[in-house]
């Protein structure tokens, strides 16, 4: 799994720190950023995905297709 943190879309929301802790933490400007990638299981990491209210984490398998958010 690839993970990309959309930076002008996150608006410090936090919920995917709150589903992942181990994957995702804020930066000192309040915005996501990814602290370990395999720091949660991919359920959890993707749950925190959809946990976020503007969809700033993007999500892509391990062939490259877009699995969240869906196209």
């Amino acid at each position: 799994m690839k993970i990309e943190v959309a930076r002008e879309l996150c608006t410090s929301v936090a919920t995917c720190i709150a589903v992942a802790p181990g994957t995702f933490e804020l930066d000192d400007e309040g915005i996501a950023i990814i602290k370990d990638i395999k720091g949660d299981d991919e359920k959890t990491i993707l749950q925190a995905a959809q946990s976020c209210p503007v969809n700033a984490i993007i999500l892509y398998d391990d062939n490259g297709k877009q699995i969240h958010p869906p196209k």
